[in-house]
């Protein structure tokens, strides 16, 4: 069973720290909405109260769809209600503001497509205003570096795509080179949004080398321009992998990444039993 948890530590690798993650979402808190499993945690925080959303599986259903919780100290979360609901599988709920509305971008590689909402009554009710992609896309999101905005996006199972715009809501021009990442399980697939840690671009990715939703990398991006991609492990070992036991005891990969005030990193993860 998928489950949600969070971290919080004063560097990336404490975040994998058993001692640092907490379980903050069980197969209990989404009875109300029928609900059975949980993954792809996305957070944002609207003056001082969390909004969580996330892939959530529900009984006698073949697709997933996106739900929202809220929390004002995140410790205590109340799951509000189905943000997101389509004829088609929705995972990877990427949410962001822009110009003062609130968009979300979810997976939705069963509609071969990257679909664009915008929040008609935040956080629980959304309308569909556009498509920023067509194509066997997956897990794309979206990060500010040098003053350009940067989509990254998995592409087919394992390889990686980069777009490059001026606005978050496009239009977006393809990276020079096709594939940033050609075929590989172990870190081309996004495991959560890239974001600037200090003065260094990191990458999230997943490693399914051994089964999907295993473990979680960290990639340091060495060159991002609208010529040249690189980038390297940003160490040698997993950002996030499954404890042995418990609610991510064989599993866990994705991370979505906020710096916080104190200097402190916060992480909301997920995790399978």
């Amino acid at each position: 069973m998928g489950s949600i948890g969070i971290a919080r530590a004063a560097s990336l690798e404490g975040l994998g720290q058993s001692d640092s993650q907490r379980l903050i979402l069980d197969t209990k808190s989404l009875l109300n909405l029928n609900g059975f499993a949980s993954a792809d945690p996305f957070a944002i925080q609207v003056g001082k109260i969390w909004y969580l959303f996330f892939e959530m599986f529900m009984a006698g259903s073949p697709n997933a769809v996106i739900a929202v919780a809220e929390s004002s100290d995140l410790v205590s979360w109340e799951v509000l209600a189905i943000a997101l609901c389509e004829a088609h599988h929705l995972s990877y709920p990427f949410v962001f503001e822009h110009n003062g509305d609130y968009y979300m971008m979810p997976e939705s590689k069963g509609a071969r497509a990257i679909n664009l909402y915008r929040a008609c009554d935040f956080p629980c009710r959304w309308r569909r205003v556009g498509t920023v992609l067509r194509g066997r896309y997956m897990d794309a999101s979206i990060v500010n570096y040098r003053n350009r905005l940067w989509l990254f996006s998995g592409w087919g199972s394992y390889s990686l795509r980069i777009f490059h715009s001026l606005s978050p809501l496009g239009p977006w021009t393809p990276h020079l080179m096709p594939l940033a990442r050609i075929y590989s399980k172990r870190s081309a697939r996004p495991g959560g949004k890239p974001v600037l840690v200090g003065d260094k671009l990191i990458r999230f990715a997943q490693d399914n080398t051994k089964f999907y939703g295993h473990q979680l990398r960290a990639m340091q991006v060495s060159c991002l321009n609208r010529i040249w991609y690189s980038e390297k492990p940003y160490s040698p070992e997993p950002i996030l992998n499954p404890s042995g036991a418990g609610w991510n005891g064989s599993g866990m990969h994705h991370l979505d990444l906020h710096q916080l005030n104190d200097g402190q990193l916060l992480a909301f993860v997920d995790g399978c039993s």
